[in-house]
């Protein structure tokens, strides 16, 4: 009789299918952010309408994140993923081709539509898929895809238009993306062509609690305070879970997305407007020498895969604010006019960042009574990227008025904001384990 664990294989072959998907779509979803200069000077537009090449994927991925993670379980998790990195590609080879700003755009936003269709869909996958125990690593692996992803979606687009301009980086890019959207599909290939009812039986199966298998970290991962003694007593009675909301707000989750929220702003912005300030003086770097300077994203890679064993001894409470500490200090540091300080700026900057956004992703997509997983971490994704849709496009509008110090003030402003709120809701997060 089976025991309903995946096989070692099978655990492998979904864990690297979701991290190679979050590579592909993460690729494209900002392939356009180190360019900004060179396509704001090749349509002839102001600086903010450049940056609504990166607010409006980002507004599509926040506006269709709630209806794909509805969608996923009736069409299967595995198909809306594959899908999903297939289409963004196409979409992303199409881009170079367009004519105008307002159909370059246009094209973005669609891009957007397509990218939603992965993080809607990757965490729940992986929490059908996985056993309990393995899914924060899995997790933090796929999150660490998503940077990879957004690392090369400008590194190798900005390296590729040193030699091709910025139309072939585009296309570089486009192509790389959908050679990993195929190995995905192909990883993929056994959910991908059984039926829906077999997918939705099985579906079933795997998300039926094991009293002897879960993790009681995991279960408190969301809010450790909202199980109480009285929730405990019936649970053990074998009494019905309370009702599931539809928007989740339970047990402080609110402070959680905010959280999120809050932190793309400064990570956002940041990155969107930091190709623009090198490419002024007094530096006038090219735009291969400013996509080395997104190799700083490796230290959201690090801190994402470590998280974990962080969790196992400190709460998130704790390590949220120390991110948002070390992030301020990274923030203040990039005002200083050295290549070298600002280097060390925002990689303080990017650690902080992560350590605020996976603590917050984790607790969203935790199980917790009488909550929604599934569409709480939807929820999450969704104002995570419209604070990446704000952050662009504010931040472009601040660096026209006040240059850099104006983006870093709004930084500063959101960070301060998410030590208040982790402050005023303490209790939210994971507690330390024995």
């Amino acid at each position: 009789m089976s025991t309903g664990e995946p096989s070692p294989t099978s655990t492998r072959r979904t864990v690297a299918a979701v991290f190679l998907a979050g590579i592909s779509v993460f690729l494209v979803l900002y392939e356009t952010q180190g360019l900004l200069p060179a396509i704001r000077d090749a349509y002839g537009i102001d600086g903010p309408t450049a940056s609504l090449t990166v607010s409006a994927t980002n507004v599509a991925m926040a506006c269709f994140l709630i209806p794909f993670s509805m969608l996923a379980p009736r069409i299967g998790h595995a198909r809306q993923i594959g899908a999903g990195v297939i289409v963004a590609a196409i979409l992303a080879l199409i881009l170079p081709f367009t004519p105008t700003p307002e159909l370059l755009i246009v094209v973005r936003f669609l891009q957007g539509l397509a990218i939603a269709s992965v993080p809607a869909t990757a965490m729940a996958y992986l929490s059908l898929r996985l056993p309990p125990a393995a899914l924060p690593g899995a997790i933090g692996v796929y999150i660490a895809g998503n940077t990879i992803g957004g690392l090369c979606s400008r590194l190798l687009t900005g390296l590729a238009s040193e030699f091709l301009g910025w139309h072939g980086g585009l296309a570089f890019t486009a192509a790389v993306s959908l050679i990993f959207g195929l190995i995905v599909v192909w990883l993929l290939r056994h959910d991908l062509f059984s039926t829906a009812r077999s997918r939705a039986v099985l579906d079933t199966d795997t998300t039926e609690p094991d009293q002897t298998t879960t993790d009681p970290a995991l279960t408190e991962a969301a809010d450790p305070d909202a199980v109480t003694a009285g929730d405990a007593d019936e649970g053990a009675a074998g009494s019905a879970q309370p009702p599931r909301r539809a928007i989740p707000l339970r047990g402080g989750l609110w402070r959680v997305y905010l959280t999120g929220f809050l932190c793309m702003i400064v990570f956002g912005g940041s990155f969107t407007m930091l190709g623009t300030r090198l490419q002024q003086d007094p530096w006038r770097l090219s735009e291969g020498a400013v996509a080395l300077f997104f190799l700083i994203y490796l230290v959201g890679t690090v801190v994402t895969t470590y998280y974990g064993r962080l969790a196992t001894k400190y709460s998130r409470t704790w390590i949220t604010l120390a991110g948002m500490v070390i992030a301020l200090a990274g923030a203040g540091l990039t005002l200083v006019d050295s290549l070298v300080v600002i280097i060390i700026g925002m990689s303080l900057l990017t650690a902080g960042f992560f350590l605020g956004h996976t603590g917050a992703s984790a607790a969203a997509s935790a199980a917790s009574p009488g909550v929604d997983s599934t569409r709480s971490a939807a929820i999450y994704l969704t104002v995570y990227y419209l604070g990446t849709s704000l952050g662009a496009w504010l931040s472009a509008v601040l660096f026209a008025d006040f240059a850099w110090p104006g983006v870093v003030g709004m930084c500063a402003t959101s960070l301060i904001a998410v030590l208040v709120l982790t402050l005023t809701g303490a209790p939210i997060g994971f507690r330390k384990r024995s």
